[in-house]
């Protein structure tokens, strides 16, 4: 896969983002890897950990709308545009992460409650399978 460019406060970095699905389960991931430009020894991933809808895929990928605690508004989230991985650098710097340092990696549901959104719809449940949109007993 091929990475993207983005920059933030000056500073260059390069980014890919892979989904994966746990065979035999409804839990998905959707992994974000960044670097510093230059730094590709030290990368920041943010894996998000979600349910899989077999015919839409990882709602994170396709986009989901997800609403802001504070003002009861919701956004349609797609991990793939520039705006979100801007704001994961931003709150990575913000634990301690320079693109220089290694770091463990970041729950990235944690990230998109710091930006004030439920996240409450994107947790796997258990005892579920998620079909069609829509969630059905195993």
């Amino acid at each position: 896969m091929t990475l993207r460019k983005i920059i933030v406060e000056e500073n260059v970095y390069l980014y890919k983002s892979v989904t994966g699905f746990g065979g035999g389960t409804e839990i998905a991931t959707f992994e974000i890897t960044i670097f510093l430009e230059n730094h590709k020894q030290t990368p920041l991933k943010i894996n998000f950990i979600t349910w899989e809808d077999l015919y839409a895929g990882n709602p994170l990928k396709t986009g989901v709308k997800l609403t802001r605690l504070s003002t009861q508004e919701t956004e349609f989230v797609n991990l793939n545009r520039p705006k979100y991985i801007r704001e994961c650098i931003l709150y990575s710097i913000k634990m301690g992460w320079n693109g220089q340092n290694k770091v463990e990696s970041i729950d990235g549901l944690k990230i998109l409650m710091s930006l004030g959104f439920d996240v409450s719809c994107l947790h796997p449940k258990e005892g579920f399978i998620i079909a069609h949109g829509k969630e059905y007993l195993k």
